[in-house]
């Protein structure tokens, strides 16, 4: 028997069209989730021979109401032992409307979604996770109706793994993360005055202008009691006996001393300082070439 000729399923027809569309929209909003998108606003440091940035910056935040499709658990290579020790590549896929996306986000930045781009997940693991984006496939939707725009984005998701990235979204739970897990220093300050805004940038001059800063760092902590400023994204090297300024609030105060190697981490702790202690036992330092023996 030959298929209804009253019912033609591929030629485009754009008010089955746009319901479709409107269908889909309307099912996520019920029963999926909000989530925050991150576009990565450093677009132009973009290295288009290796895919990658020198320094990722996420500066801001858009809600969309997602899906999340892989409710039974994580899918991908999940854990394994590589020459690099351990690595945990746990998936999820994660489904998002075309409406929605073109609403929510300005289209002057985005026209769809991107691989790189961070999705926070504000319920996984018991609290709010981020995700990278590894692959967005626009075309799960099997071309129903023909084809004018995807009705929906299916994006492939991987664990992020913080490495120094710029988060400073202004969403509190969202920049968490850096506090939680970036490299920190605390800087132990002697006399100034002011008071250091948190997430403001911070920076070492020899003319104390910022223009000519061969330090600068972001402030995630200012304990004026202690005084101690602990410090995150850090480019150049702070050094003692030069003052600290801050960029917003204009504090500055002199740096006393500091211990590279104390940078306690909430969620990624770092072994500088039992690394440092355990090659003393066998290494000795005082040297100028302590391998070469000089």
């Amino acid at each position: 028997m030959a298929t209804s000729k009253y019912f033609n399923n591929y030629k485009a027809k754009y008010n089955e069209q746009r319901l479709v569309a409107d269908l889909i929209a309307e099912s996520i909003t019920i029963q999926g989730f909000d989530a925050y998108y991150l576009p990565n606003n450093n677009d132009a440091a973009r290295d288009l021979l290796y895919g990658e940035d020198p320094v990722k910056k996420f500066k801001t935040a858009f809600m969309v109401e997602m899906y999340l499709s892989t409710v039974m658990g994580h899918e991908g290579e999940q854990e394994f032992f590589s020459k690099f020790g351990l690595e945990i590549r746990n998936q999820v896929d994660v489904i998002m409307s075309h409406r929605s996306f073109h609403r929510r986000l300005p289209q002057n930045i985005l026209t769809r979604p991107r691989e790189g781009d961070l999705i926070y997940v504000p319920f996984l693991n018991g609290s709010g996770e981020l995700y990278e984006i590894k692959f967005v496939d626009q075309n799960k939707d099997g071309f129903q109706l023909g084809r004018m725009d995807p009705y929906y984005y299916n994006m492939k998701m991987e664990k992020f793994k913080y490495s120094q990235e710029v988060i400073t979204t202004g969403v509190t739970e969202i920049d968490q993360a850096v506090t939680d897990s970036a490299y920190t220093l605390h800087l132990n300050t002697g006399a100034g005055t002011g008071t250091y805004s948190i997430k403001e940038l911070v920076f070492q001059s020899n003319d104390n202008t910022y223009a000519n800063a061969f330090t600068v760092g972001t402030v995630q902590s200012w304990i004026p009691s202690s005084s101690t400023l602990s410090i995150t994204n850090i480019a150049g090297e702070f050094i003692d006996g030069s003052t600290i300024i801050g960029v917003t609030s204009n504090a500055r105060y002199t740096l006393s001393n500091f211990d590279p190697l104390e940078s306690p981490a909430i969620k990624e702790p770092y072994d500088n300082k039992t690394i440092q202690t355990s090659a003393e036992t066998y290494v000795n330092f005082s040297e100028n070439n302590p391998i070469g023996g000089i």
